[in-house]
Formats: structure tokens, C-alpha cells, sequence
């Protein structure tokens, strides 16, 4: 197979809680990106870190670490998400930055299922119905960032998984407050 490429998409504006760059944003005194970073170590492929001009000190944390970035121009997920496609051989495996419990083994599950899809663009649909009531926000299934792009067709399909917490993402201060409690 050819070499997998993981990109973490780490250009979003953070609008939901104030404009802060949720990358850095800290849980149990270590950054969320750490947390992304750390499992994707356990794939086998090259790993990538997208920051915008949205998010000059997240670029800056990559580049002391030595993290190869894709910079895209933060006009929104699905822009940002054409412009990483164009820039890097396929397959590419997106994931955001805001999911400190996501883990090896739960994305080498989606990528299993992903990669024996024929569509080109695989999406994970996480079914939040089994989450804790204080997270089951509308629509109770729904994206959270993670994708497989194997080809340029752009066909979609998705694969649906409940885990939690491990697909539990980080958009408000409640959520980051309460993944504060579930990790200890």
C-alpha cells in the first residue's frame, strides 16, 4: 500500500469558545495537539500538522518540534480540506485537533473499514446517541473531521462508530471542562 498520510487540521478560528487556538488549549497541563499527535504515532505513515493564519502559535509549537506543516489559508474546513488534498499524495487520513481521547487502535478500526469502501472520500459519522446526555447535542450523528481521501473523484461515504470518549471533540467550555473530569 502506498504510504498513508495523517494530516491533524489545526487552522480553525475556535468561534465556539472565543476565538482561541484549541490546539494549545490545555487538558491536564498538556496541549490538545499532544494528545492527537501521541496517537497517531501508534499508524504507520507520515504525519502532517495544518495550521492557518488563524493559528500562528500552534505553526510555531509544530516548527519547534520539528512537524512538517501543510499552512492553509483558514477560510473554513472544507477549503482548507481541498487545499491539504492538493498538496499531498493520497491516501490521506484527516483528523481534527480537538480529540484528546481518540487512539490508535479506534482510527486503524475506521481505517479498516474506510480503505474496503469503493467512494474516495470516507467520512466518520460518530452516532452520539450512546454519550452522555449532556452531549448529545443535535444532530445526534454527525461528522467530527475525521476522513480517509483515497482518491480525486470525491465520492462520499461514511462509516458510523459510537465510542466514547474516545470520539468525544472538544468545541465549547463545558466540553473541555468535562473531559477535565473523564480524564482523571
Amino acid at each position: 500500500m502506498t504510504t498513508l498520510r495523517i494530516v491533524v487540521m489545526a487552522g480553525g478560528k475556535g468561534e465556539r469558545m472565543g476565538g482561541v487556538e484549541k490546539a494549545l488549549l490545555r487538558l491536564r497541563g498538556k496541549p490538545l495537539i499532544e494528545y492527537v499527535v501521541e496517537a497517531v504515532k501508534g499508524l504507520d505513515g507520515e504525519l502532517y500538522i495544518a495550521p492557518s493564519r488563524h493559528t500562528p502559535l500552534t505553526e510555531r509549537w509544530c516548527i519547534d518540534r520539528g512537524i512538517p506543516i501543510i499552512k492553509t489559508r483558514g477560510d473554513g474546513y472544507p477549503s482548507d480540506l481541498g487545499y491539504v488534498a492538493s498538496r499531498v499524495d493520497k491516501p490521506i487520513l484527516l483528523l481534527p485537533v480537538d480529540m484528546p481521547f481518540i487512539t490508535a487502535e479506534l482510527l486503524s478500526q475506521f481505517l479498516e473499514r474506510a480503505l474496503r469502501a469503493r467512494e474516495s472520500l470516507i467520512t466518520l459519522i460518530v452516532d452520539r446517541s450512546s454519550f452522555p446526555r449532556e452531549l448529545r447535542r443535535p444532530p445526534l450523528r454527525a461528522p467530527v473531521g475525521i476522513s480517509l481521501l483515497k482518491g480525486d473523484d470525491w465520492s462520499w461515504g461514511e462509516v458510523v462508530m459510537d465510542e466514547f470518549p474516545e470520539l468525544l471533540d472538544i468545541d465549547t467550555w463545558d466540553e473541555l471542562r468535562l473531559s477535565e473530569e473523564l480524564i482523571r
